[in-house]
């Protein structure tokens, strides 16, 4: 049975690509050895799917729909720049969430109980809200890259959530390619 690899994400607003592809080249600049995300790539993931069966899609849709129909768009500020597993041995490059972090952390926890009722699997881990913007290849010239780390300040851009999409992803040896299955609207805030 043919299976797809999914997952379902906010991406990143188009307005925000230029900061963050601002903080790359900067980051850059320490020779480290790093794969950097694409802008149109960049995202923030609410669960990881896994592969699913391409049969299974029109249901997984229709429960991401139903389960997000009470959720109303929302601000999400871009904050400080941080490391899995830690600065001092940076993996993977992000940028947390400021404002907005409880809005898609409760986004992703109703995405989670809604997917488990399709008989999808938790992350262990818990969720924590985070853009990835790059991933270190090898070793070289951390010790550089972690003094650029520390010198990060706080970004500033925001975006409204109005979305969410559940996507496709192909892994290719030039990276991965995303395409939307379904981009679920959320409810406009009511006017005051």
């Amino acid at each position: 049975m043919d299976t797809v690899r999914c997952f379902v994400a906010v991406f990143l607003h188009q307005s925000l690509h230029r900061e963050i592809t601002t903080l790359q080249k900067r980051l850059s600049h320490s020779g480290a050895d790093i794969k950097w995300v694409e802008p149109c790539n960049l995202h923030f993931t609410l669960q990881f799917l896994g592969d699913v069966e391409e049969t299974r899609i029109p249901a997984v849709s229709d429960a991401l729909r139903k389960c997000v129909a009470d959720f109303h768009s929302f601000k999400l500020q871009l904050d400080s720049v941080g490391a899995f597993p830690n600065l001092h041995n940076p993996r993977v490059l992000w940028v947390g969430v400021g404002s907005g972090k409880e809005q898609l952390t409760s986004l992703s926890s109703t995405i989670e109980e809604a997917m488990k009722m399709q008989s999808f699997k938790r992350d262990k881990r818990g969720y924590s809200p985070h853009l990835t913007i790059g991933r270190v290849r090898s070793s070289r010239n951390l010790k550089a890259l972690h003094e650029r780390l520390d010198s990060c300040i706080k970004l500033s851009g925001n975006m409204e959530v109005r979305e969410i999409q559940f996507t496709a992803s192909e892994l290719t040896p030039k990276g991965a390619i995303y395409t939307p299955i379904d981009v679920i609207p959320l409810n406009l805030p009511c006017e005051a």
